[in-house]
């Protein structure tokens, strides 16, 4: 029973407790009434002022006016400080924090009286900002910076912020001609240009946009297009790039953000609307190239002027971004390519620095940072997939240039003795219970071979035999070392590359020469070659931005000498005008290969290194296609790297 009295005894002093008024003193009811301003509880904020503040601010004034200030102000916290109370007044001072001009602090000064025993503020709306009233407003202004530039190695320009010309015609101050020479000008069909001022929307002041120019075709061709009748043209800042289409996958492109897109811009005072970066380099390097608005918060009188000013911050211009890639050695690669959809690759494969990449097919960014028409987008929709970045995104069965990892696991596993020849049947089988699957040797000279005329005519007989002798446990294993179902520690978006499938001697065997189920990107094959180039066995982690550091991604865990084994059979793979990856140089170590894609298409690859450069040729085509046409390109690029200064 006592111990029941105590319980009944603190459960009455609680109760009471929680009874007792909150506000029972001018200080405690502040505290209140800011913290309902915090919450957003404008109704409950309205409910602590006095009779007579309340008969000269209504409900509804004082709580849309809180609501659409601290909407405006992007109020995320209040802070009382300073309090002290005398005279029938409380002194303090409100910390605001906001995401347009960050954190300020206003004075205050509030009479406070009781009503009903219960303490009421004499409020009035300079206690939303000193000086304010209520004829006065609160506006917010706000100064967008200048997008920073995107920089190749050299410091040229890939992508800047600059001025373009939009030419129009208004239709109802046309000349007869005007359309027909406007046509000859900018080349354009007449038919086009009668398109665009029969659209629905289009009236007689209306200004018809149909063409975009940079400053220097504007210049070039403003003595001819200024005179014509109807014809307008107006300039704005617009987004530009200096690259090739096969780059602008990478490099990305601009447009205008839409709700929910814009991620931790918005935390810096952005809006839907606003310029952001869509895909590339300007997506992943947005908060850095967009820089930070400026915002001004003022009270102004009622025919705008600014009475006094509550706040600002300064605009913050967007940073340039510096990155590892060289906008000529990318324009050879694109040459190289010419009209072959697939990618090429230029790495440096000590530092994983990505120094060429081109994609095809790709696209103009200028086009798409300015407003594409649904025509223009109709047409790129038509090509073979010209917003994916082959080099990256791009994933495909590796074919023989995954052969020289089957050999290295053959070796780490001490299963063959590479110098040990034998004669690989055309067709061979790994088992008895393959039924009537086959593994098919390619065409080569007829005899016995080692592991470096393995290497050198591209035995598929010869690697599913060694992949047999791994083992799956150990294949995949090896597998998951060299980056395989891994994250890739990369800056722009991209496709992990896959083993897939599971354990069985036929998928084994087809996997072991680069076909089975397995999937790679060019990017992932190509850090896989610089484990061996490096002869340390680690795949750089690749990078993009000048001043990312220069690190490893995985250690492949094989043995140096291993690695130098293989790194000589590579050289021996390409030495002569014989073989098949012969590029015409004898210090290039490369592989040449061919996959099957589908019933129908296959990819070709070319991959070699030299010096500290490793090279990636990956095209795609139909069953025409060969790793021949992979080494001619291959061959044009390094002749254009040689004499490029």
């Amino acid at each position: 029973m006592r111990f029941v009295s105590w319980a009944l005894i603190v459960s009455m002093v609680l109760a009471v407790g929680s009874c007792a008024p909150p506000e029972d003193t001018p200080r405690q009811a502040l505290e209140a009434f800011i913290g309902r301003w915090e919450a957003g509880d404008y109704v409950g904020m309205y409910g602590f002022l006095s009779a007579s503040a309340r008969a000269a601010c209504t409900e509804e004034v004082f709580v849309t006016r809180h609501k659409k200030i601290s909407a405006g102000i992007g109020l995320s916290g209040l802070k009382l400080d300073g309090v002290s109370w005398g005279e029938g007044r409380l002194q303090y001072r409100l910390s605001f924090t906001t995401t347009t001009v960050g954190e300020f602090t206003q004075e205050y000064s509030l009479e406070a009286c009781k009503e009903e025993g219960i303490w009421r503020f004499n409020w009035d709306h300079c206690h939303i900002f000193p000086g304010l009233t209520g004829n006065r407003v609160v506006r917010v202004s706000r100064e967008m910076p200048k997008r920073g530039d995107i920089l190749d190695a050299r410091g040229l320009i890939l992508a800047t912020t600059g001025s373009v010309y939009e030419v129009g015609l208004v239709k109802g101050r046309l000349a007869e001609d005007t359309g027909a020479l406007l046509g000859l000008l900018l080349d354009l069909p007449l038919e086009r240009i009668e398109g665009l001022l029969e659209q629905d929307w289009v009236k007689e002041d209306s200004f018809v946009p149909v063409a975009t120019l940079d400053s220097e075709t504007w210049a070039r061709l403003r003595p001819a297009l200024s005179p014509l009748p109807g014809v307008l043209v107006q300039a704005r800042t617009e987004r530009l790039y200096s690259v090739c289409p096969s780059l602008a996958q990478t490099v990305g492109y601009v447009g205008k953000a839409k709700e929910g897109q814009l991620g931790d811009l918005a935390l810096l005072g952005f809006e839907p609307g606003d310029t952001s970066g869509c895909c590339g380099l300007e997506l992943m390097a947005d908060e850095a190239l967009a820089g930070r608005p400026g915002f001004v918060i003022d009270i102004r009188d009622g025919q705008g002027n600014t009475l006094s000013v509550v706040a600002r911050r300064p605009v913050e211009p967007g940073r340039d971004v510096a990155v590892t890639l060289d906008l000529g050695k990318s324009q050879i690669l694109a040459e190289a390519l010419g009209g072959w959809p697939g990618s090429a690759l230029l790495l440096n494969f000590q530092t994983g620095d990505i120094l060429a990449v081109a994609s095809n097919p790709g696209f103009d960014p200028n086009l798409l940072a300015r407003g594409i028409s649904s025509g223009e987008y109709e047409e790129l929709l038509a090509l073979d997939s010209p917003f994916l970045n082959r080099a990256f995104n791009g994933l495909y069965p590796p074919g023989s240039v995954f052969k020289p990892f089957t050999a290295l696991m053959a070796l780490e596993e001490e299963v063959f003795d590479p110098i040990e020849s034998w004669d690989t049947p055309v067709l061979w089988q790994g088992g008895p219970d393959w039924g009537g699957y086959s593994v098919t040797r390619v065409l080569r000279p007829l005899g016995p071979v080692d592991l470096w005329e393995a290497m050198r005519w591209s035995d598929n007989v010869y690697f599913a035999d060694l992949g047999l002798k791994v083992g799956w446990a150990a294949f995949a294993a090896y597998c998951r070392q060299l980056g395989f179902d891994q994250d890739l520690p990369f800056a722009l978006s991209y496709e992990q590359s896959r083993l897939g499938g599971q354990e069985g001697t036929i998928l084994l065997a087809d996997s072991s020469y680069g076909q089975g189920k397995m999937l790679v990107t060019p990017l992932h094959i190509a850090l896989m070659y610089a484990a061996i180039a490096r002869k340390d066995g680690t795949l750089p982690r690749p990078r993009l931005l000048a001043t990312a550091e220069v690190e490893g991604w995985l250690q492949g865990g094989f043995a140096q000498e291993n690695l130098e084994l293989v790194d000589g059979v590579l050289a021996y793979a390409a030495s002569d005008s014989a073989a098949s990856a012969w590029v015409a140089s004898s210090v290039i170590r490369g592989k040449t290969g061919t996959s099957e894609t589908s019933k129908t298409r296959q990819t070709a690859w070319y991959i070699c290194y030299f010096d500290e450069t490793l090279l990636a040729i990956t095209l795609e085509g139909d069953y025409s296609l060969s790793s021949t046409q992979a080494v001619q390109v291959a061959r044009q690029c390094l002749e254009s790297l040689r004499a490029k200064p």
